[in-house]
């Protein structure tokens, strides 16, 4: 994390805000326990501790307005937005922009695995992921263009985004106009709350970034995700 970045946004609290996005990783799955990279075809459950951080997640926001969940098809993110839609009584819709990077060959790799085999790949990812294309999977751009699609799109209402760490980092690169060069540069734990600001009004320009990584509601259920394969 780079304090200078951080400083840059305004923190605020869930009930101060009239028209949001409210993006939110998935609760730990089994392959992040694990340490494996999982992308769209290692298609894990929930991990034990996973399950525990979707409830005190979907307790968290419980007393929210929420006009709409919308999440990836994949299980973790799924099943996150589930525990969401219980508390709410709301249905989940699906969305396939929001689903996580074809990982290619490294899908089912343990990150260990793959920073040995694909030292090169792995440190461009690291440093530049605006110029990888995985193995037989996707070219990252193309993620970034169909997150850029979907954001675009979003109306403005209140709206519980449920997706993976690197379609959330997307969406703080471009709601900040930064590019790609703070990619990596703030944590996203696992059932985190990044939270975005919109006008009423269709568009990328009406959204700002204004709250990273909230996690007041997971104490004691929180996830080393140095551990786990980004």
């Amino acid at each position: 994390m780079e304090e200078d970045y951080l400083q840059t946004i305004t923190e605020h609290t869930l009930t101060k805000i009239n028209s949001r996005i409210i993006a939110v990783r998935h609760a730990e799955s089994v392959a992040n326990a694990q340490g494996v990279y999982q992308g769209q075809s290692y298609d894990t459950d929930l991990s034990k501790l996973g399950v525990r951080q979707a409830m005190a997640l979907a307790r968290r926001l419980s007393d929210t307005d929420i006009d709409l969940i919308i999440a990836s098809p994949l299980k973790r993110t799924y099943q996150t937005a589930l525990e969401i839609a219980k508390y709410k009584n709301m249905n989940v819709n699906v969305d396939l922009r929001i689903i996580e990077t074809n990982h290619g060959v490294w899908e089912g790799k343990h990150k260990n695995y793959v920073q040995e085999e694909y030292p090169e790949l792995y440190f461009l990812w690291q440093t530049d992921p605006g110029n990888v294309v995985f193995p037989s999977g996707e070219a990252f751009m193309d993620t970034v263009n169909r997150v850029e699609d979907f954001m675009q799109a979003l109306p403005g209402n209140n709206i519980v985004v449920v997706t993976h760490d690197n379609i959330i980092r997307i969406m703080i690169a471009l709601a900040s106009n930064n590019g790609l060069s703070t990619f990596w540069k703030v944590p996203l734990e696992s059932a985190a709350i990044t939270l975005f600001e919109h006008n009423n009004s269709e568009g990328l320009k009406n959204i700002r970034l204004s709250a990273v990584n909230q996690v007041e509601h997971l104490e004691g259920l929180h996830t080393d995700i140095n551990n786990q394969a980004l």
